[in-house]
């Protein structure tokens, strides 16, 4: 196989073979058994439930790559060739014969490893979210358009209570930002977080290398970091601009009473009870789901 036509071949296969971030992320919770908790264990063990349903999906993707790996190995393989040969021949020939196939697929599972990791973190957030019972909008459950007329940045991935909120009282609305490390890009978030004009966003995150100078300089942004019980306590102990995601979950929950009996105009409760029934039908094979956005669809009756 021609290298670009390999290249094109793992681009189409990876997908077809490999879950997505979210299936994966969705899997490992349910096998855990989370879907069977309420809403009070999410807000007691949430540092606990982010911390092993990544592990599991790591231990399951680790093993689905090399299946993947294996199988696109095996396209290449000359069996009229090969079949001639002992094992050690086979493998120098495929060597030698592959090397920029080998190099090729390497660098492709490597960007894919990156491009992962923050997808499914995302997801894993959101499952944290609607476990707990908090009320929240993301860009992939409602579309980025709402979210640009609601004049929110791009890398914010969650609003609670809801985008709608938001654009009628910026005060008690609250925006989350998933990264799973910072490195620099925290000064994008902050670049966002000005475009936005809100009080404050959540970065939730799992870095456990945050030097105090940036942590502070974060906090001077109003931006409020998020991370695991762990990490707070073993590394993060004395800053104020650090929480954990239990302490992040206990305030959006007291945020989201502010909007219980709030009376919403027509348009904007339309567009709710709406965006909760699209959700409800998208995800009808998953009670999880639907279980969450058939309760915040009676919240608004």
């Amino acid at each position: 196989m021609e290298i670009n036509a390999f290249k094109k071949f793992i681009k189409e296969q990876r997908p077809k073979i490999m879950l997505s971030p979210f299936s994966l992320a969705y899997s490992s919770f349910e096998e855990l058994d989370f879907t069977s908790k309420d809403n009070n264990f999410f807000l007691q063990n949430a540092s606990l439930i982010v911390e092993e349903v990544r592990n599991k999906n790591w231990e399951k993707f680790l093993k689905d790559e090399r299946k993947f790996s294996s199988y696109v190995y095996e396209q290449l393989i000359n069996k009229d060739i090969v079949n001639n040969l002992n094992k050690v021949e086979a493998i120098k020939w495929f060597i030698n014969e592959y090397t920029d196939h080998i190099y090729a697929l390497s660098l492709s599972n490597t960007q894919s490893r990156r491009s992962r990791a923050g997808n499914e973190f995302e997801s894993i957030i959101e499952l944290v979210l609607m476990g707990a019972g908090i009320p929240f909008d993301t860009q992939g459950s409602i579309g980025a358009g709402l979210f640009e007329s609601a004049h929110m940045a791009k890398l914010v991935d969650c609003v609670s209570p809801g985008a709608s909120e938001y654009k009628l009282d910026k005060r008690n609305t609250s925006l989350i930002s998933a990264k799973t490390t910072l490195r620099e890009r925290w000064q994008e978030v902050g670049d966002e977080m000005a475009r936005t004009m809100a009080r404050e966003m959540y970065l939730v995150t799992l870095d456990d290398n945050i030097s105090q100078n940036v942590i502070q300089l974060i906090g001077r942004n109003n931006i409020i970091l998020v991370t695991t019980k762990s990490n707070k306590e073993s590394l993060y102990k004395d800053s104020p601009y650090v929480l954990s995601f239990e302490s992040m979950l206990e305030e959006l929950t007291t945020k989201a009473m502010v909007w219980q009996n709030y009376v919403y105009p027509p348009k904007e409760l339309d567009e709710k009870k709406c965006r909760f029934i699209n959700q409800i039908e998208k995800h009808k094979e998953i009670p999880f789901f639907v279980n969450y956005y058939k309760h915040q669809l009676e919240l608004l009756e």
